[in-house]
Formats: C-alpha cells, sequence, structure tokens
C-alpha cells in the first residue's frame, strides 16, 4: 500500500513538472525566469529549508542584521527560482551565440571573462577539471565546453523521484554527459580524465563523508576527488562559475587553474593544499555574491 502511494506521488509529481516545462516553454526564456522567480520567493520562504538558510547565513555573518539578513534570502529565492525556469530552455543555450534564444533585446545574452585560460587548456590537450558551486546558474556551467563541441562529463545527484530524473536528464540533454555522485561516477571522471577529456564538478555539496576543511570560517565536509584525480593524473583544476547579472543574462568568469605548489610534500599534504585553494576559491565567490548562493544546505560540521 506504501509503494503505491509513493508511486501516485511520483506521478503527480511528474504531471506537473511536464506542466510546468510546457508553461515555460510556451512563454520563453525570460518569462519563464521571471515566473519562476515570483513563484518561488512566494514559496521558499514558507519551506523548512528557509530556516537553514538563515542558521547558515548567521553563522557566516554573525553581525548581519534581520533586515539584510532577508534581503540575500529574498534574492537567494529569486535567483532559484529563475534556475528553475530557466532549466526548461538549459540545453538551447549556447554561451558563444547571440542568435535567437542567446540574446535578448538585440544584445548578447551572455559575456565571458577569462577565455584565455580556457583556450590555454583546449590547446594542451591534456584535459581537465572544472568545478563550480551552486551559485548563479549553476546548470549552465557545462555549456562552455559543450558550445564549442567539446565533451564534458558532470557528476550529479539523482533525483528521488525515477519520473522526475528522466524529465531533467531530457533537459539537460546537450548540456553535459552525466555520471552519478558517488563510487561509479568517480571510476567514470577517472576514465574521462584519463582519455584527456574534461570534467565538470560542484565543489560545494553538502557530504556525509570527504575531509574537514574551513570553508567561510568553518570546517566543511570536502571531497577529496577533485584533488586526488588531478595529482594522479597530472591535470589542472579550472575554477569557473556563471554570475546571474539581470534577469535571465549571464556572464561567464573563468579564472586561472589551480595546480599544485607543493614540493617535496607528502601526497595527503599535496590534497590538502589543491583542497583548501579551491574552497577558498568558491568562498571568494559566496562572498562577493552572497545572494546567488544557495544557503540551504547543511554544508558545515560545527
Amino acid at each position: 500500500m506504501k509503494s503505491l502511494l509513493i508511486n501516485i506521488i511520483y506521478i503527480i509529481e511528474a504531471f506537473f513538472l511536464c506542466v510546468w516545462i510546457t508553461i515555460c516553454r510556451l512563454i520563453g526564456i525570460d518569462f519563464a525566469s521571471s515566473l519562476g522567480s515570483k513563484i518561488i520567493k512566494c514559496l521558499g520562504p514558507l519551506s523548512k529549508f528557509d530556516k537553514r538558510a538563515e542558521i547558515n547565513l548567521k553563522k557566516i555573518f554573525p553581525s548581519i542584521n534581520a533586515k539584510e539578513q532577508k534581503v540575500i534570502k529574498k534574492n537567494m529565492w529569486d535567483n532559484l527560482g529563475r534556475n528553475i525556469g530557466e532549466l526548461a530552455f538549459a540545453n538551447k543555450l549556447n554561451p558563444y551565440s547571440d542568435q535567437n534564444i542567446n540574446s535578448i533585446k538585440e544584445e548578447p545574452r551572455f559575456s565571458i571573462v577569462g577565455k584565455k585560460y580556457l583556450e590555454d587548456i583546449i590547446q594542451k590537450n591534456t584535459g581537465a577539471i572544472f568545478f563550480s558551486a551552486h551559485i548563479g546558474n549553476w546548470e549552465i556551467c557545462p555549456l562552455i565546453l559543450t558550445g564549442k563541441d567539446l565533451k564534458v562529463t558532470s557528476i550529479y545527484r539523482h533525483a528521488n523521484n525515477p519520473l522526475n530524473e528522466k524529465i531533467i536528464q531530457w533537459l539537460r540533454r546537450g548540456i553535459s554527459f552525466y555520471a552519478p555522485k558517488g563510487p561509479t561516477g568517480a571510476k567514470t571522471l577517472f576514465k574521462v580524465l584519463r582519455n584527456k577529456e574534461f570534467a565538470a564538478i560542484l565543489a560545494d555539496q553538502k557530504l556525509n563523508e570527504g575531509i574537514l576543511i574551513d570553508f567561510l570560517g568553518h570546517p566543511a565536509k570536502t571531497a577529496t576527488a577533485i584533488a586526488e584525480l588531478s595529482i594522479k593524473l597530472s591535470i589542472p583544476v579550472i575554477p569557473i562559475h556563471v554570475q546571474r547579472i539581470k534577469g535571465a543574462t549571464f556572464k561567464y568568469i573563468i579564472e586561472k587553474p589551480i595546480i599544485s605548489s607543493k614540493k617535496n610534500c607528502t601526497h595527503e599534504e599535496e590534497v590538502l593544499e589543491l583542497l583548501n585553494r579551491i574552497n577558498k576559491t568558491i568562498e571568494n565567490w559566496v562572498l562577493k555574491c552572497p545572494e546567488q548562493w544557495l544557503w540551504i544546505h547543511n554544508r558545515w560540521q560545527d
């Protein structure tokens, strides 16, 4: 009986997701982005996740007042809602084009900072790990590679609802290849990188395993896979994030590759050094645009 009820709930959820996608596709990306924002700005503050965001904000910004906190949370829900609306169009976008959906009011929808770092990595033909975070529109990060017809494989956490999972993966077709989070995904990434291809990882995931690394002044469990793969295969780690500028317009920011600078040290020390630099990079993004980071994860251990 319980199994039947769960399946019915899954079907209902999938039905409404399909309705949402249809509505978004009918009204276009800019209206869908705005509509998603309005809905989630209403529903988000009523959810249990709003309290989590409040706890996290107080932890990282202890001197923040209630008004400032409310503004950050409101803008966080705005960004999340826009992402939900824009997902229906994500695989149709191309950061290198300014035609059709890739423009708004006859202006390019995208700008790119740090193209030189990307071009250098492509020329070297060594493969690379691109890491980002749940900031701005993280779903479209891999397009910086697939827009150049390059293969990129991303690690993701599958949806609890298997029907929604199929729909979401259909929406993501063309953005990236996807491997599930966990041991299987780690093996896939190793094969991909050994073939001198590209991997994309969201490095701020909530984890129950990993090692404790400082993040925004507090210890956070951090996966070691990025550092382990980088060291083992002698490949660089590239910071990248997509900053939301206004509405559904974006700036890709690609930064200088991170390569281990430790000499005459143990493997563990080298891993720690890389992970600290990765967390510090994400920390800088969050402090610059706190309203665009997803504060609803239980990211810290203390």
